[in-house]
C-alpha cells in the first residue's frame, strides 16, 4: 500500500495545466486556462483549471476533479493505486510504500521486473526488424503494403528471430530467470525456446504505454495460425489491453471519438491516412472492460469491422458488450473484402479510408439494415429479422436516432402501421417510478441555485461568512449536502478542510464565483433570499393551519425584508 505521505506529494506535484497539454487545447485567458470540455460536447470552452492548477471544472456539465481523478476517468488508470503510481513516474516522485507481507512485496518486485523484461523485450524486437538480414522479407512485405519507415518506428514494430532462444539469452545475460520469461509471455513452459519466432512483432501497451505483450504475425503460409498473441498471465490480458491505446488518447479525447479495428495494420492503416485516434480490439468484438477504457477516452466509439456477416456480428457483439457503459457507438461500413490496413495501400484508398471513418453510420440504423438485409423474403425470415430488431433496438433509450432505426425497420420489412405501432411499444425502454435521477452534471433548478449561491460565497469570504451564518437556521437549506455544508462553515470550517463526501461540492462552490470577485453585499443580498424563502414557506404553512395573527405577522416581515432586498440589489 502506498504511503499516504507520498499520496499528499503527488497530489502537490501533479499540475494539470502539464497533465492536461496535448490531451486538449488549453487557452489562457483572465489568469486560468479554459478548453472545451473533454466530458462533453461543446462549441465554447466552459472548462477551466482552477488557479493553483490541482483541481479542474466544467460550467457545462459538472465534471470536476483532480489529477487522480482525471487519470482514472480519461487516462485508463484503473484503480487509486494505478492513477498514484502513473502520476509519480510523469511528475518524479519517489513513492514510498507501508509495511506489507513478504510474499505483497515479492509481487510487487515481481511486476516491475515483468514490466521491464517486456520493454527490453520491445525495444529487441524493434531493433532487429531494421538490422538483421532475416528480417528483410518482413521488411519488404510491410513496406510493400505502403506502411513506411517512419511509421513503422513510431508504432514500434519488431521482428522475432527464427532462432528459438536469441531473446532467452540475451535476458538471462541481464539477471533474468527462464520463469520471469514464461510469467512475461516470452518462453514456453516447455521445449526451452522464445515463444515468438519468424513473426512481425506488435508491442501491446497498457494505457500508460507499459508493454504488457505482444501480437505476432508470420509470412509463412503453411502457419497454421496467422496471428499470435502472447499467452494470457500476470500482465497479458487481452480483453482489457487495445492495441495503440496509449497514443491514440490524446488524439481521441480532442475529437470527441475513438476509431476501433479489429488488427494491428488497420491501425496503421488509419495512423497514414492521418487518424491518430484509432486502436485494434485484437479480436472480432469489443469487451465490456475495453468498452470501459475507451468511455473515458472519448464519447464516442466508431466500430470499423468487416462488412460482411462475421463483422456485422461482432458489432452486434460490441453493443451487447456496452450495456451499462455511458458510451455512444456508431459504425464504419467498408467495401466488401476491403479493411483499413487495405485501403491505405494507395492514395484513393486512403480517400475512400479518411471519407468512411469521418462519416459513420449511426449503430443502430446500421445493425437494423444489415440484419435485414440477410433476411429472405418469406415470412418466417422476416419475422425473424424483426425479432432480432426488436432486441437490438430495446438495448437503447428513446431518442431520435432509435426512432430512425424503426422507421427504417418498417419500410424494410414492409410492415403495416399496426405492426409498426406494435413494434414501437416493444421497443420501448420505460423508466420505473422513482427512478429518475439527475444526472451529472445536470442543470440544477433555481431553489437549489439560490441554496449554492449563499453557500459559493460564504466559501469565498470566510473572514465575515461567519456573522452572516448567524442569521440563517439549517431548514434555510433543502439539500442535506447543503446543509452539511452550511453547518461546517457556521463553525468556522474552511472548505479545505470538509470530511470527503463534501470535497466534490467544496470544488463546485469555489469553481461557482471563479470569474467574479465576492464581496459582502452579494453575499447579504444572498442571505436575504434564503430568508426570503424561508418566511414565504413559514407564512404559507400558518395560512393553511388558520393562524391569522401568525399569518399576519410574518407577511410584514417578508415587506420589510423585500424592502431591503430592493436596496441591497
Amino acid at each position: 500500500m502506498i504511503d499516504p505521505d507520498s499520496v499528499e506529494q503527488v497530489r502537490q506535484a501533479a499540475d494539470l495545466v502539464e497533465l492536461l497539454r496535448g490531451r486538449v487545447e488549453l487557452v489562457r485567458r483572465g489568469g486560468r486556462f479554459w478548453a472545451r470540455c473533454p466530458f462533453h460536447e461543446e462549441r465554447s470552452p466552459s472548462f477551466t483549471i482552477m488557479p493553483d492548477h490541482r483541481n479542474y471544472y466544467c460550467f457545462g456539465c459538472g465534471a470536476k476533479g483532480d489529477a487522480i481523478t482525471w487519470m482514472r476517468e480519461r487516462e485508463g488508470a484503473g484503480s487509486f493505486s494505478e492513477a498514484i503510481e502513473a502520476l509519480a513516474d510523469r511528475f518524479h516522485v519517489e513513492l514510498r510504500y507501508q509495511e506489507t507481507s513478504p510474499q505483497e512485496e515479492a509481487e510487487r518486485v515481481a511486476g516491475a521486473r515483468r514490466l521491464q523484461l517486456l520493454g527490453r523485450a520491445g525495444d529487441f524486437y524493434a531493433a532487429y526488424l531494421w538490422k538483421a538480414d532475416e528480417a528483410e522479407p518482413a521488411r519488404r512485405y510491410l513496406l510493400d503494403r505502403g506502411f513506411e519507415e517512419e511509421l513503422l518506428r513510431r508504432f514500434k514494430v519488431g521482428y522475432a528471430p527464427g532462432a528459438g532462444g536469441i531473446l532467452a539469452s540475451r535476458a538471462a545475460k541481464q539477471g533474468f530467470t527462464r520463469q520471469e520469461l514464461i510469467d512475461a509471455g516470452l518462453a514456453r513452459q516447455t521445449g526451452g525456446g522464445d515463444f515468438f519466432t519468424s513473426r512481425i512483432m506488435f508491442p501491446i501497451c497498457d494505457a500508460r504505454g507499459r508493454v504488457q505483450g505482444f501480437g505476432g504475425r508470420t509470412l509463412d503460409p503453411n502457419e497454421r495460425a496467422k496471428y499470435v498473441n502472447s499467452a494470457e498471465g500476470p500482465s497479458f490480458r487481452k480483453r482489457r489491453l487495445l492495441f495503440n491505446l496509449d497514443q491514440a488518447r490524446a488524439a481521441a479525447s480532442r475529437a470527441g471519438w475513438v476509431a476501433v479495428a479489429e488488427g494491428y495494420t488497420d491501425v496503421l492503416g488509419m495512423a497514414k491516412a492521418g487518424m491518430d485516434n484509432a486502436v485494434a480490439c485484437m479480436g472480432t468484438s469489443l469487451t465490456t472492460e475495453q468498452l470501459r477504457l475507451l468511455a473515458r477516452t472519448a464519447d464516442e466509439v466508431r466500430l470499423c469491422f468487416d462488412g460482411d456477416q462475421a463483422g456485422q456480428d461482432a458489432a452486434w457483439r460490441s453493443v451487447e458488450a456496452a450495456a451499462g457503459v455511458t458510451v455512444r457507438l456508431s459504425a464504419v461500413p467498408f467495401p466488401p473484402g476491403r479493411d483499413p490496413g487495405d485501403l491505405a495501400g494507395d492514395d484513393e484508398g486512403l480517400a475512400v479510408l479518411r471519407a468512411a471513418v469521418e462519416h459513420p453510420e449511426p449503430m443502430m440504423a446500421y445493425l437494423t439494415r444489415s440484419r435485414i438485409a440477410r433476411a429472405g423474403r418469406s415470412a418466417t425470415e422476416r419475422d425473424a429479422a424483426l425479432e432480432d430488431v426488436t432486441a437490438l433496438l430495446r438495448r437503447f433509450p428513446e431518442s431520435i436516432e432509435k426512432d430512425d432505426a424503426v422507421e427504417l425497420a418498417a419500410s424494410r420489412l414492409g410492415l403495416s402501421r399496426v405492426l409498426e405501432d406494435r413494434l414501437r411499444t416493444a421497443v420501448r425502454v420505460d423508466t420505473a417510478p422513482g427512478v429518475v435521477r439527475r444526472a451529472a452534471g445536470a442543470r440544477i433548478g433555481p431553489e437549489e441555485a439560490r441554496e449554492r449561491r449563499w453557500l459559493a460565497l460564504a466559501v469565498a469570504l470566510p473572514e465575515v461568512s461567519g456573522r452572516y451564518a448567524d442569521d440563517l437556521t439549517e431548514d434555510a437549506f433543502d439539500e442535506l449536502l447543503h446543509r452539511q455544508a452550511f453547518a461546517l462553515l457556521a463553525s468556522g470550517a474552511q472548505a479545505g478542510r470538509w470530511p470527503d463526501e463534501l470535497a466534490a461540492l467544496a470544488v463546485d462552490l469555489q469553481a461557482a464565483v471563479i470569474d467574479e470577485a465576492p464581496t459582502e453585499a452579494a453575499l447579504r443580498e444572498s442571505t436575504y433570499r434564503l430568508q426570503e424563502r424561508l418566511l414565504e414557506r413559514r407564512a404559507q404553512a400558518a395560512r393553511e393551519a388558520g393562524e391569522v395573527e401568525s399569518f399576519l405577522r410574518l407577511q410584514d416581515l417578508l415587506q420589510r425584508l423585500r424592502h431591503a432586498i430592493r436596496g441591497s440589489e
